[in-house]
């Protein structure tokens, strides 16, 4: 068993945060911590969500471009309205910190529990006492998904996250016999919302999928999925 001081996944590291910059200001300072080294660990662990969801953010938009992009090509359906242009709303940025969080905030919590001062109980609060079983080897880590066959040619992508930022989607359909990149995605499900090669007609698609951390594959391809589309 290990403890694990910061979540490795995205979404758990913004849940960490947001509780550490309640629980570290009033913490702080009986661990050992000055005023300004607070104030300094409460801006990082900011930058450090924002740049989790901002990134999130981001991919979300890029995939709702796409799906405009596609519907405004290829047409929608008849009881379908033509799409709205696409609008980011853009994240309000925090101040300003220098590289490095994660280590940062490593060495702070590795210093507070060299505090007297430092207990199960506050542990508890800061979040860093909870012991998690050691990770499996990431090298063999195989996505799980299904495909589901929607209409209006979409299929609807099922998979499984765990630890792991998000995957990245290949795909061949028709008589294609190469993969190609599709997209990303960093939430189940995805959708593939491309027009048929042939307008109104059922087309044969088929997917694979590999787990990626910090944009780096990781681990192996999953099984194929192979998803007959619904005009």
């Amino acid at each position: 068993m290990a403890t694990v001081a910061i979540p490795t996944g995205n979404d758990e590291r913004v849940t960490w945060s947001l509780n550490f910059e309640v629980e570290f200001p009033i913490l702080g300072p009986d661990l050992g911590f000055s005023v300004a080294e607070i104030t300094a660990l409460v801006n990082d662990s900011a930058a450090m969500r924002y740049a989790i969801m901002n990134a999130q953010s981001a991919a979300a938009y890029s995939k709702t471009c796409m799906a405009f992009k596609n519907d405004m090509l290829g047409g929608v359906d008849d009881n379908t309205d033509t799409p709205k242009i696409p609008v980011y709303t853009p994240l309000g940025q925090p101040t300003e910190v220098e590289a490095g969080i994660l280590e940062r905030l490593s060495k702070a919590i590795q210093r507070a529990k060299l505090s007297p001062n430092f207990n199960q109980s506050v542990a508890q609060q800061l979040m860093v006492a909870t012991p998690t079983p050691d990770p499996p080897n990431p090298n063999d880590a195989k996505p799980t998904a299904t495909g589901t066959a929607m209409t209006g040619s979409i299929v609807r992508i099922d998979w499984k996250k765990g630890k792991f930022d998000g995957v990245f989607i290949d795909s061949e359909r028709g008589d294609e016999t190469t993969w190609t990149r599709l997209d990303f995605d960093m939430r189940s499900p995805y959708e593939d919302t491309r027009p048929p090669l042939a307008a109104n007609k059922p087309e044969e698609r088929r997917y694979r999928l590999i787990y990626f951390i910090d944009n780096q594959t990781v681990g192996v391809w999953s099984d194929m999925i192979t998803v007959i589309t619904l005009p």
